[in-house]
């Protein structure tokens, strides 16, 4: 009686009353449930324009595969169960909006492939009817999460013709299409487009939170362009729909941003975010209050107390990254324009422990970050060994009385901070004494609870955060950049500086390493010819490494100049000289400084008649011969790579050969030559003429790159040593040979788990990663195996994968799942994904670490 294969009025009631109530309500209920969920947990980044639509990330999309996979089965069951399809007209009317369930499902999930093609599905086959319009839309949403920003264009320009033209399209997608236009020009940052549509779309009605959101966005780009009036107007009108607190807050601090000083007083507004700041509801959002008054102290044109507002901005900042590195870079520019590059790097450097990989311009200032460390490095060296040399040039008796009074300071602050630790201790115990009531076992009128939620008002947590911070920092004193132990050449040395980690950079042994004791400060000093040397050394090299860091990577050339001349002026026969008369040579040519600049050329000249850089002031064509021969050996080299790629071992060894005849400069690309040539003789011949090859190279080039590799396979050839037991210290770190593994991210994965079946209960092991795939992956279908790899050591994989974005993403999911791993510790497993093609190579090679090498490199590095 309820059979699809007749259409009859009876079926077609019973199909459609099923199916509506039961598989497809139920699946709409759990789509539902994941959508609020996602709502409920996904955060927005104030400090960038917001999109329209805020569909979490891929982590948090993982988080509703239970709820989407139960929506996706119910309506695919309706599908099967329920649908009759006769004349091509489908008679029970929930079946094509359980296809749209199912792309939705998918869309959610972030599967926006899957997605696009259930939209397109839904879109041919009920051509004419009222979903077909919805499925659309929900195209050109899944287009724009792909970024195929034309087709998502072109798919909604042909949705508004078909509105343009009258048809009866539902009212939900009219309304809906200028918010998904305006959120695909947001995507592609072309904000002034994106405006017009908000705009267009605020003549709609939507409920509160969307309706608050667009002003919200519409102030944001009015505020970029500059219409701060407008965007004002707009920030106000958000805090009048009463949105979340946190929207409404951010609002408020957007609204303090606009503040123009050429219509109006700025002490109000400064006068609302002081009273803010002292509102406890706002203590996770001190660091934006902190940079909206900063912003109002810059455009009051007071740098110094804005500066106070960033630095109190970085310090308040508990929760929020971005805006955390968004005050620490500001500062760091600041610092940067003023030419005071210490605290450039320092607040450089704060910012990238924080920093999001989805920070505008991440990879210029993760390397700025580099160049100002390097830098600070050097000037760190040079002030060090400055302040030894001085203390060293002192009699001994003034020497000694200096050691000694740094000796009496540091015992002085050492009292302070234990009278400190007692006070803390005290008033930790005051306050479990308050909370518990004293006598009457209740808490004093007006006094906190231990209990409160803030921090200050909770001993547990004070002592507790009194104690891991001690653990981890020692004692620090309250001071700009207690981070660094080495903030300025001071001469007391560092803790790690006296545990052996120098800059001085002397194998001497470690007399002391008491804080209270002369020796301790006596033996890093230049006391003897050698010592005196070697940190003149070491001034000398910083020196000469400023000079480029400034010129190449600063672009800062009069620093260069101070530099490169303070070098010379210091140490006029540092073997540097030559290169650094050229230097100061080309830079004050570029500054302009002609005369000084053939006073160097002439130097050169004089002093260096046959170098190359006296030949090239005197030929300019000398250096494009020079570059020719290097690019001819660079070219055989390349030739001969591929001739090795390719098989043609003897092709290698002829062309290394012509090599080390031809050209007779040794450079950096020699070794190279020579490692394949050992590489193809091993190829052609037997294993000890490999072995002579590569000890061969090694004596000749022992500091060259490939080095660890023929060291590698050299070991590898002769096998262990004869006493295994034999503990070899400063053992060097292993380099592997990963030419075996291919990366191939659009292949087939699987997630591995490596583990001993002496310490882990496999079979449990697996009944736990099938209830996480049953709970979070219901419809992928993944198969569980275990093989052993060798011995007690078993491989579980999970799988198949379509490629590997999805593996990794069930890697980092499942590594966070207690359920799993609760058993487990660190120890007892490792985990990684494996390829369908580095499969069979791995379990016949069976060296996991070396694999592990190998996914590190490429799988981890790709999703930092």
């Amino acid at each position: 009686s309820c059979s699809t294969k007749k259409n009859t009025f009876t079926r077609r009631v019973f199909h459609n009353l099923t199916g509506h109530y039961n598989t497809y309500w139920n699946g709409n209920e759990s789509f539902r449930q994941g959508v609020r969920q996602l709502n409920s947990t996904v955060q927005d980044n104030y400090n960038k324009i917001l999109p329209v639509f805020n569909y979490g990330t891929d982590a948090e999309a993982q988080g509703l595969n239970s709820q989407m996979d139960r929506a996706i089965e119910k309506a695919s069951i309706n599908i099967q169960r329920h649908s009759m399809y006769f004349n091509r007209k489908e008679y029970v009317k929930w079946i094509d909006d359980s296809y749209l369930m199912i792309g939705k499902a998918y869309f959610y999930k972030h599967e926006y492939n899957k997605a696009r093609r259930t939209f397109e599905f839904v879109m041919n086959e009920y051509k004419g009817n009222a979903i077909t319009y919805e499925s659309t839309l929900w195209l050109a949403n899944s287009l724009i999460r792909l970024k195929k920003y034309n087709r998502a264009q072109s798919i909604m320009d042909n949705l508004q013709n078909d509105i343009n033209k009258n048809l009866k399209i539902p009212r939900k997608v009219v309304e809906f299409l200028p918010l998904m236009k305006a959120d695909l020009f947001i995507s592609q940052e072309k904000f002034s487009q994106a405006k017009s549509q908000l705009e267009t779309a605020l003549y709609y009605r939507y409920d509160k939170n969307l309706s608050a959101r667009i002003r919200f966005i519409l102030g944001q780009i009015n505020q970029k362009e500059g219409e701060f009036y407008i965007a004002s107007d707009y920030y106000l009108q958000v805090i009048k729909k009463n949105p979340a607190y946190v929207m409404a807050f951010n609002a408020g601090i957007n609204l303090a941003q606009c503040y123009d000083t050429r219509y109006g007083d700025s002490k109000q507004i400064e006068k609302k975010l002081v009273k803010m700041l002292k509102e406890d509801k706002n203590k996770d959002f001190r660091d934006q209050i902190y940079f909206a008054l900063a912003d109002i102290a810059f455009k009051n044109s007071n740098d110094t107390l804005a500066i106070d507002y960033l630095r109190l901005s970085v310090a308040s900042g508990l929760t929020n990254n971005y805006q955390k590195s968004k005050s620490s870079l500001m500062l760091g520019d600041l610092f940067f324009e003023r030419q005071e590059y210490e605290l450039s790097q320092a607040y450089y450097d704060t910012a990238m422990q924080v920093l999001p990989q989805d920070y505008p311009n991440y990879k210029q200032i993760e390397a700025k970050t580099t160049y100002l460390t390097e830098l600070v490095s050097h000037l760190i060296v040079i002030k060090t060994e400055d302040s030894l040399q001085y203390v060293a040039s002192l009699g001994e008796d003034e020497r000694n009385a200096l050691i000694d009074k740094i000796i009496e300071d540091k015992k002085i602050e050492e009292e302070r901070l234990k009278e400190e630790e007692e006070l803390m201790a005290m008033s930790t115990s005051n306050l479990n004494n308050m909370n518990r009531g004293g006598l009457s076992g209740g808490p004093p009128m007006g006094s906190p609870t231990g209990t409160g939620n803030w921090y200050f008002y909770n001993p547990a947590a004070l002592s507790q955060g009194f104690t891991e911070f001690t653990k981890k920092w020692g004692r620090r004193k309250l001071e700009d950049n207690w981070r660094l132990s080495n903030k300025k050449a001071a001469f007391t040395p560092d803790e790690n500086l006296i545990a052996g980690d120098s800059l001085t950079g002397d194998s001497t042994m470690i007399v002391s390493t008491d804080p209270f004791k002369r020796e301790t400060y006596l033996q890093y000093l230049p006391l003897t010819e050698e010592k005196m040397a070697g940190s003149n050394d070491r001034i000398k090299d910083a020196l000469y490494n400023l000079g480029f860091i400034y010129k190449d990577k600063l672009n800062n050339m009069p620093r260069s100049v101070e530099s490169f001349e303070k070098l010379i002026s210091r140490f006029p026969d540092n073997p540097h000289l030559l290169e650094t008369y050229y230097h100061l040579y080309r830079l004050h040519t570029g500054l302009g400084n002609f005369e000084t600049a053939e006073q160097y050329k002439n130097l050169i000249i004089e002093k260096y008649p046959d170098s190359d850089y006296a030949r090239l002031l005197l030929d300019p064509d000398y250096f494009r011969e020079l570059e020719a021969r290097k690019n001819l050996a660079l070219s055989l080299y390349r030739e001969t790579w591929d001739a090795f790629e390719a098989g043609q071992y003897y092709t290698v060894i002829a062309n290394s050969n012509r090599a080390f005849e031809t050209f007779s400069e040794p450079g950096h690309i020699f070794p190279k030559f020579a490692y394949l040539r050992a590489l193809a003789i091993g190829k052609v011949d037997v294993t000890d003429s490999l072995t002579a090859s590569l000890e061969t190279l090694l004596v000749k080039y022992p500091d060259s790159d490939v080095a660890p590799l023929a060291q590698n396979i050299v070991a590898y050839l002769k096998g262990p040593p004869a006493d295994t037991n034999d503990v070899q210290p400063d053992q060097p770190e292993t380099i592997y040979d990963l030419s075996i593994y291919k990366f191939r991210p659009s292949s087939g994965h699987f997630f591995t788990l490596v583990t001993d079946d002496a310490k882990v209960n496999i079979e449990a092991l697996k009944v736990k990663i099938s209830d996480f795939n049953s709970k979070y992956y219901s419809i992928e279908n993944l198969s569980i195996t275990n093989v052993i790899l060798s011995g007690n050591t078993h491989l579980i994989m999970s799988g198949n994968f379509e490629n590997a974005e999805k593996a990794m993403l069930y890697y980092n999911m499942i590594l966070k799942n207690e359920y799993v791993f609760s058993s487990l510790s660190g120890e007892d497993y490792d985990a990684f994904v494996l390829s369908q093609e580095n499969y069979p190579v791995f379990y016949k090679d069976k060296d996991i670490d070396k694999y592990i090498a190998f996914f590190a490199e490429k799988y981890l590095k790709e999703n930092e």
